[in-house]
């Protein structure tokens, strides 16, 4: 039979001895023969010894570059006569070493820069579109309501004013128990400016902060001598009901509040009901702007204005056209007679002259403004023709010797005029008003002509046309809306915002000279 081997599982491994321990200077151990030292082949020895024998690691070299020198006390390096040591080596930002790259693609054309509002400011400005970009935004004005006060652009009141509405946010959270303290007419005016110089519109919660009363917040000057509101740009057109109306103080303790009603002996005892505890916040107000809202809506509008009884100027400037429906102008309904259009206005309402709904709309704010006497339109001059339309009865429209017979001033038009049209005599005005008129192509580019000239002067050539269509228009409906109260109601003047003289007295003859055409 084979003969078994029994391994002791026991065994002591064989763990080789570390380089240093196995050298030894002395005499061999007694008993023990002498032998040559063996180096060592294990691997991780090997890494070990390389990692040692390599260069330090980057913690010992910043180390050593951020303290090269023993630090000294200053205070003995005179004593010890020890040098100043030199300062360290500035450290390379790590975003300068990255390499700068610009967007993917090609550069855009010049001719794209010139037009865009978003250019750089070196090319910002040189094209006709970007020109008159600029002079349209121009019609956010400090001045939009008349009478407004407005301290002198020198003055110190100016520039904390203009200071306050560009930093309003700021002021709002921090300066909140303060704002309330200044005096109503610095709130109107500060209003104004922030309607202008603010980034952020205003809102509910600054008005209601801006315009506590002494219940609320002590030395706070209230709201009832303020007849100027400039809410131009403010997101408040959903709480304006709010906005106008005082609400009641919320009781803080029960001992603050009303104590309940007695009961009655019999239930034919007459009981007193309690008014509403409802003020107006503004019971002077007499000129509002609601000019350049953010999210119109004239069904908001009609609901409010109604509880305004004392207003004699309203702004509605860069008002759309009026619709309660308008962003159904496209959408249809099916029906067993076909499709019927969703809304009162369609999308081809303005083409076709059909402004049934916006006309609609006009005579229920007219009856919503009795007193009104000065109405601001500027911007609208798109659907300003609604002023003046009527159905196939002769009726249906404005009431303008109604509800409107104490309107004395409407401001309407563009508020731009441009650049081709602007300091030209009558002639030359007239020879670029013709219909296709302009200036000769031009020499340059390949051939003698350029492209993307005449790509710009096309541009401008068409959007002065489209300016001057609907200027024309304005003068159309100023003259109907003078030939109705014609002897009914007092004269209406129509304010063209921006337009020269000379350059209304030709709009002025193109305008008879269609009304005797058509």
């Amino acid at each position: 039979m084979p003969k078994k081997y029994n391994r002791n599982p026991y065994s002591k491994p064989n763990i080789p001895v570390h380089p240093s321990l196995s050298s030894s200077t002395g005499a061999p151990h007694h008993g023990a023969h002498t032998q040559a030292p063996q180096s060592s082949t294990n691997v991780n020895d090997l890494i070990q010894h390389l990692r040692r024998s390599q260069a330090p690691s980057t913690t010992d070299r910043s180390h050593s570059d951020s303290n090269p020198h023993p630090s000294v006390h200053p205070s003995l390096k005179h004593i010890l006569q020890v040098p100043d040591h030199p300062a360290p080596r500035p450290r390379t930002p790590t975003a300068a070493r990255r390499r700068q790259r610009g967007p993917a693609g090609p550069p855009p054309p010049r001719s794209w820069l010139e037009d865009s509002i978003h250019a750089p400011k070196a090319l910002r400005g040189s094209g006709s579109a970007a020109a008159d970009a600029a002079a349209h935004d121009g019609a956010r004005r400090l001045d939009r309501l008349p009478g407004i006060y407005l301290p002198d652009e020198r003055s110190l009141t100016h520039q904390a004013l203009k200071s306050m509405a560009q930093d309003w946010g700021w002021h709002l959270e921090y300066d909140q128990h303060y704002v309330a303290t200044l005096p109503q007419l610095l709130k109107q005016a500060l209003l104004a400016y922030i309607a202008v110089h603010s980034p952020d519109p205003a809102t509910r919660a600054a008005l209601e902060c801006l315009f506590q009363d002494d219940t609320a917040l002590a030395d706070a000057t209230g709201s009832e001598a303020i007849t100027h509101l400039d809410l131009s740009g403010a997101a408040v057109l959903k709480d304006l009901s709010r906005i106008f109306e005082k609400q009641p103080p919320t009781p803080t303790s029960f001992a603050d509040a009303a104590e309940p009603p007695l009961v009655p002996d019999t239930w034919d005892t007459p009981t007193p009901h309690p008014l509403s505890a409802r003020t107006p916040r503004f019971p002077s107000l007499t000129h509002l702007s609601l000019a350049h809202p953010p999210s119109p809506s004239w069904r908001l509008l009609l609901s409010t204005l109604p509880h305004l009884h004392s207003l004699t100027h309203l702004s509605l400037a860069h008002w759309p056209p009026p619709a309660l429906t308008p962003n159904a102008r496209t959408a249809t309904l099916a029906s067993p007679a076909g499709s019927v259009q969703y809304g009162a206005t369609s999308a081809y309402s303005a083409s076709d002259g059909d402004w049934s709904e916006a006309a609609l709309l006009l005579r229920r704010l007219g009856r919503a403004t009795l007193c009104l006497k000065w109405l601001d339109l500027a911007g609208c001059a798109g659907w300003v023709a609604a002023l003046a339309w009527t159905d196939g009865a002769g009726a249906g429209g404005v009431d303008w010797t109604g509800a409107w017979r104490g309107v004395e001033t409407v401001r309407c038009g563009q508020g731009w005029v441009p650049r081709g049209l602007r300091g030209r005599g009558g002639d030359e005005a007239r020879a670029l008003l013709a219909v296709g008129g302009g200036e000769g192509p031009e020499e340059g580019g390949v051939g003698g002509w350029d492209v993307e000239r005449e790509r710009a002067r096309y541009r401008e050539r068409v959007g002065r046309e489209a300016w001057v269509a609907r200027e024309v228009e304005v003068r159309r409906v100023e003259a109907r809306v003078g030939a109705w109260r014609r002897g009914r109601a007092g004269r209406v003047v129509f304010e063209k915002t921006g337009v020269e003289d000379w350059l209304d007295g030709v709009l002025a003859e193109r305008s008879r000279g269609g009304e005797e055409g058509g």
